[in-house]
């Protein structure tokens, strides 16, 4: 059982996003969308499809809990429907969803109400990326002093150059039984990987980024050295899901968490002991869907979350544009909605909203609000 102070871990979080509020003592409700519980490489392909998110979060409130029985039983669903999902208000991909009058009213609810949304929401071939570039880094002192966004810039490269090699890219991680590539190995991995730059380096979108990163693998080739791909589990990219449903925990020391009852991630978060000092947290539970209508509206939203990211993670910026004007008025209005939801959440916590994911995809989110005025 792994013992740890929530405070160390917290420190470092609160210097990176010094306006966010992890001390207040909010109540979250969590579901969670594409838990595959295990991601890994394949021969020729990955276990479950990279253009899904995992999505976890859902709603939350601050001090008084507000009522969502006149949400629920305004719906007018079936009486025979024992737990409310999104699949019960809208059916479909995300721009299809649009045109669903219930979850338009369940998004306005929300909207309306002393109600918050919170997710973390992670892409998985970005999340299976990154360490390439981190342990490339890590042997170049002077590529490291160029900061954050320089680190972000270089993955945002790798991940796109990966979305349009994927193929190859599977090939390479299963030839090297990515991520734990062995010392004699390193080279050849390196060598490998830069192969796959040759088409896209001399291009606009890529010169800078491709030949960057280049050149600090070049310098990792001279330390035979990748040390966060290295060490690891043959062909495992993401062994399971614990780090992302005891993040909240530890960040919001002071609130209270309630997870969707489920065997394997109660299995998983009993191995660790949250402490704050001397004192140990308890202050999470799991509680069965069925009997608690806010973990009910967490599963309605954040299913929307996953296939709203499917949709982003699937269309070019030009297609993103092209199909916003192609909706109806009514889709129209709840995507502003859905926006506006997102926007109130964050304005009340930055930390509401947690993502790892690319520069490319994010900036598709900032795209769409764009185009929407938000």
């Amino acid at each position: 059982m792994a013992h740890f102070d929530v405070n160390q871990i917290r420190y470092f979080h609160k210097l990176l996003v010094p306006n966010a509020d992890f001390d207040s003592a909010f109540t979250f409700y969590y579901d969670e969308t594409n838990n595959i519980r295990k991601f890994y490489v394949k021969e020729r392909d990955f276990n479950s499809s990279f253009k899904s998110n995992f999505v976890l979060g859902g709603v939350v409130y601050h001090e008084s809990k507000p009522d969502i029985s006149k949400l629920f039983s305004s719906l007018n669903l079936q009486r025979s429907i024992q737990e409310v999902k999104l699949k019960y208000l809208a059916k479909g991909d995300f721009l299809s969803c649009l045109k669903s009058q219930k979850l338009n009213y369940f998004l306005i609810y929300l909207l309306e109400n002393n109600i918050y949304i919170h997710y973390s929401n992670i892409n998985l071939l970005y999340y299976s990326m990154v360490d390439i570039v981190d342990s490339a880094l890590v042997n170049s002192e002077a590529a490291t002093q160029l900061g954050l966004d320089f680190s972000n810039f270089l993955k945002d490269n790798l991940y796109k150059l990966a979305k349009l090699e994927i193929d190859s890219v599977v090939n390479l991680f299963y030839s090297f039984e990515y991520p734990n590539i062995k010392k004699e190995s390193v080279l050849p991995f390196i060598d490998a990987l830069l192969d796959l730059f040759e088409d896209y380096e001399d291009t606009i979108e890529f010169h800078i980024g491709l030949t960057s990163l280049k050149q600090i693998l070049k310098e990792s080739k001279k330390e035979e050295s990748l040390p966060f791909i290295m060490d690891e589990e043959d062909y495992i990219l993401l062994k399971n899901f614990s780090d992302f449903y005891s993040r909240p925990i530890y960040l919001f020391k002071n609130s209270t968490h309630i997870f969707d009852k489920e065997d394997s991630i109660e299995s998983l978060l009993s191995k660790f002991v949250f402490k704050d000092g001397d004192k140990v947290l308890q202050s999470y539970s799991f509680e069965n869907s069925k009997d608690n209508l806010y973990i009910q509206a967490s599963d309605i939203f954040i299913g929307l979350v996953g296939k709203f990211s499917f949709f982003i993670n699937t269309n070019s910026p030009a297609d993103i544009e092209s199909s916003i004007q192609n909706l109806s008025t009514y889709q129209l209005e709840t995507l502003d909605i859905y926006l506006d939801l997102i926007k109130k959440s964050e304005s009340k916590n930055f930390a509401f909203l947690h993502s790892i994911d690319s520069f490319e995809e994010k900036s598709k989110l900032k795209l769409l609000s764009q185009m929407r005025n938000k």
